[in-house]
């Protein structure tokens, strides 16, 4: 899942701010995501409402559908 997050980051750096959460670590996000699946990606907004969420292995594709809307792209 690292290398997913890195190329992530990598990816959006200028419009998104990527974080790596430990699902079994009881943390703020934790709370905020309630994770139900590992792996799980979640994109939230400003307020840390949940936008939109993927579980399981993910095409860059997906990730792009979704994403590179956001970023202007």
């Amino acid at each position: 899942m690292v290398p997913i997050v890195h190329g992530l980051k990598e990816r959006y750096a200028e419009c998104l701010s990527v974080d790596r959460v430990n699902f079994h670590a009881n943390t703020e996000w934790y709370e905020a995501i309630n994770p139900m699946a590992t792996p799980e990606f979640a994109l939230l907004d400003a307020t840390g409402a949940i936008l939109y969420r993927w579980f399981g292995v993910i095409d860059a594709k997906e990730f792009d559908d979704v994403l590179l809307p956001l970023c202007g792209e």
